[in-house]
């Protein structure tokens, strides 16, 4: 099993593309770029770019970050998600990658799938 875990986004589509942590603003400029994404946000009058875009579009962020330890306890998310259900391409990248996650990304990850993102 992975101690360290995952970092990266998940697509719709169920493809994952690593990153390196606090990299992710990083890798969703290339991929808007790469997979030629584009969307309009009609509330705010403007393209989103970079994470906001990725966000929007129902990819999931995979971080590995540390940033909310408070002594034992981590007070943030392994797994950022905004959409309102996992596809089921990503649910089944899930399933078969649960492994490659830390501790707390699988404790998180399995509590998310269970209750039917």
């Amino acid at each position: 099993m992975n101690e360290s875990g995952i970092c990266g986004w998940l697509s719709r589509d169920g493809n994952f593309y690593e990153c390196g942590e606090s990299k992710h603003n990083l890798l969703a400029g290339k991929l808007e770029r790469e997979l030629d994404l584009k969307l309009f946000d009609e509330v705010k009058g403007i393209y989103l770019h970079d994470t906001a875009l990725l966000e929007t579009l129902g990819f999931i962020k995979f971080t590995q970050s540390t940033y909310g330890l408070i002594g034992e306890v981590y007070d943030n998310q392994f797994m950022l998600f905004f959409g309102d259900r996992f596809s089921l391409k990503q649910r089944k990248w899930m399933e078969m990658n649960i492994l490659r996650m830390s501790p707390r990304q699988r404790a998180e990850c399995r509590q998310r799938l269970i209750r039917g993102y």
